[in-house]
């Protein structure tokens, strides 16, 4: 009876080794098949990355010019401002002259 539980406790620690050194050489397996598929993708990769990376020194450029641009825009906005303001000062001269002159056909 004692030989038939040994032999029974042998199986099933016997059985638990197996399993362990299984799950573990599957593991190891499985790590070398994820390594070999970014290496034969790397080229790809760092094609991709550069595309990108160019795609993204291009908009730097776009940003750089529409900001000149938008500087500029501002530039006009301001000086059209200044002749506005200045039109309707000359308005205001004209409307106050006008004025005067109404006044001073109705005393006559």
């Amino acid at each position: 009876m004692i030989d038939t539980i040994r032999v029974a406790i042998s199986a099933i620690v016997g059985g638990v080794v197996t399993g362990v050194f299984g799950v573990w050489l599957q593991r190891i397996k499985n790590k070398g098949t994820n390594e070999s598929i970014y290496a034969d993708h790397t080229k790809e990769l760092f094609e991709r990355l550069d595309q990108i990376t160019q795609e993204r020194d291009d908009l730097k450029e776009q940003v750089i010019k529409l900001q000149g641009q938008i500087s500029q825009q501002n530039e006009l906005i301001q000086k059209q401002n200044g002749i506005i303001d200045s039109l309707n000062d000359q308005v205001g001269e004209l409307n106050t002259k006008f004025d005067l002159m109404e006044e001073n056909n109705a005393d006559y």
